[in-house]
């Protein structure tokens, strides 16, 4: 019997372990996208595949991936096959994270003999072959090399033939095979936390632990949602990419409480493109489950129990669960948004809770790839996002990554690491929605080439046309711009070449606001204008303020 300081205790402990995996996974990465930008995702599991915790740190998408992944690692390798010192790697776009950057890398971990667990690392990769960045990818197979659940290590022995397959396969191999052994590094650290655990607490495994905590995991989300009104709220949200036929790409959903559980119906959702913008179920189920927490119980520990109270049906076939081989190297563009739909229905049986459309989504990932002056290759990616949508109470955060959950790339670093200046980088006056409460500002980034031969890029990034709305009478946030010298803007995320001496500017877009412009208090007003969040003409003609 375990009572509940000692399971607390064991708990806190568990999550320590975790935030271990992750603190040696990012000193001990080579890119910048997992180093720094911290896009990865680490969890421990029971030898059942039950997870048991995630680290403080980890983007939604690839954490709440893992299980399906775990689940297929032990489909393919059952448990009497596997041996102290395998190491398990998987990046199968259907089986993780939707898209082929996201590598998982599990490692069994054995205990006086016996198998007592796993620790499992998720990092996006830099490269994984394919066209650079893929944005008109109308395959899967376009996108990289596919690894299936396959054994990276047996019983410790190197798996050779593997590790020289991603070598030929990827642009820059040490880069990638470094972030591969900082994921190796990373789950031993876990590994060694778990045994060490087991011995301090005496536990014969990780069994009976593991049917506590998600129980009581999945008993504190229940209560939680339980404050939501029960009933039923429709929504849709209309995306400004189209179809083959012309029409908007559309999400559908009737959102039902009832009873401490959400159940979350996409019937009506856009049937899969010819886009790299599908995402796969494991990522809906995740930005599904998020925003819930989020808005509910944002100190939720994660493990299995908090996946059990959100319920989905998602169609086979459509944008939100699309049939092998749809590709989906970007599903970001997409799946983010159904974080705007699940608002939207949360806005009709609770509004209190509800945040207006942000410009913080979809992801805005640019990817530049060449060869230096100096002869060497490089492979760069910077990451920066635009400003939130407000609530019913409060302005919106500026320049976040939401719900991507990521950090903005450093300036210092990307020149360090890619041949270009950045010119400026800084918050977008006027961007954030005008409303009672201003939506997050967006954030524009200036930056020149400086390499003598031409650089591959390939630019992502969203609400290029179609801004995020405000809610209650408050108006929109800025849409987002993607332009390089005086060409015209890009009207989607595209492929494109640049030049020594280009200019490309990256506008992200603001959120959108939320109740009234004029019911803004001035003094809010005044500290918008001093802070250079808002000039004062565009205070003067939204807000009709009039300084003292």
């Amino acid at each position: 019997m375990i009572d509940d300081i000692r399971l607390q205790v064991i708990w806190s402990r568990l999550i320590s372990v975790a935030d271990e995996i992750a603190t040696t996974l990012e000193r001990t990465a080579f890119s910048l996208i997992v180093r720094d930008n911290q896009d990865y995702a680490c969890a421990l599991y029971d030898s059942r595949g039950v997870m048991l915790a995630q680290s403080s740190q980890c983007t939604p998408g690839q954490a709440g991936s893992t299980p399906t992944v775990i689940a297929e690692m032990l489909a393919t390798y059952p448990p009497e096959t596997l041996e102290d010192g395998d190491i398990l790697i998987c990046n199968d776009p259907w089986v993780g994270a939707g898209h082929a950057p996201d590598v998982f890398v599990a490692t069994p971990v054995f205990h006086r003999g016996a198998l007592i667990g796993f620790a499992c690392t998720c990092a996006h990769h830099a490269d994984m072959g394919g066209r650079l960045g893929a944005t008109d990818a109308r395959e899967v197979y376009e996108e990289g090399v596919i690894i299936p659940v396959s054994k990276l290590y047996r019983a410790g022995i190197k798996n050779d033939e593997l590790h020289r397959l991603l070598a030929r396969n990827v642009r820059m191999a040490e880069k990638v095979l470094g972030d591969i052994n900082a994921q190796i590094a990373a789950n031993r650290v876990g590994a060694k936390g778990l045994c060490q655990l087991l011995d301090d607490f005496a536990l014969p495994d990780l069994h009976a632990l593991a049917d506590l905590i998600t129980n009581r995991t999945e008993d504190m989300f229940r209560r939680a949602l339980a404050r939501l009104p029960e009933g039923s709220a429709d929504s849709e949200v209309f995306h400004e990419l189209r179809d083959a036929s012309g029409a908007r790409l559309r999400i559908n959903l009737r959102m039902q409480v009832h009873a401490g559980a959400v159940h979350l119906d996409f019937t009506g959702t856009s049937a899969q493109v010819d886009m790299p913008v599908n995402a796969v179920l494991n990522i809906t189920r995740a930005y599904c489950l998020f925003p819930f927490i989020a808005t509910l119980c944002p100190d939720l520990p994660m493990n299995a129990g908090a996946f059990r109270p959100v319920v989905l049906h998602v169609p086979e076939g459509t944008v939100l669960n699309p049939t092998f081989p749809a590709p989906g190297m970007y599903r970001s563009l997409l799946s983010y948004f159904t974080v705007e739909a699940l608002m939207g229905a949360l806005y009709k049986i609770a509004p209190d809770l509800a945040m207006a459309p942000s410009g913080t989504y979809p992801l805005w990932t640019e990817k530049f790839s060449g060869t230096a002056d100096d002869g060497t290759k490089f492979l760069s990616h910077y990451n920066a996002q635009g400003g939130q949508g407000a609530f019913r109470d409060r302005d919106g955060v500026s320049a976040v990554v939401f719900p991507g959950n990521i950090a903005t790339t450093s300036v210092e670093l990307f020149e360090l690491e890619a041949p270009f200046r950045i010119l400026s980088r800084e918050l977008r006056p006027d961007s954030g929605g005008p409303g009672k409460y201003r939506g997050g500002l967006g954030q524009e980034t200036v930056m020149e080439c400086l390499n003598a031969t031409a650089v591959q890029v390939a630019f992502s990034g969203g609400r290029l046309v179609e801004p995020a709305l405000g809610r209650e009478g408050a108006d929109a946030g800025a849409k987002g711009v993607i332009r390089i010298g005086d060409e015209a803007p890009f009207e989607r995320s595209g492929r494109g070449v640049m030049q020594k001496g280009d200019i490309v500017t990256f506008s992200q877009p603001g959120g959108g606001g939320f109740g009234p412009p004029d019911q803004r208090d001035p003094a809010a007003i005044a500290h918008d204008i001093a802070m250079g969040y808002v000039t004062e003409a565009a205070a003067k003609a939204v807000y009709t303020y009039q300084p003292e």
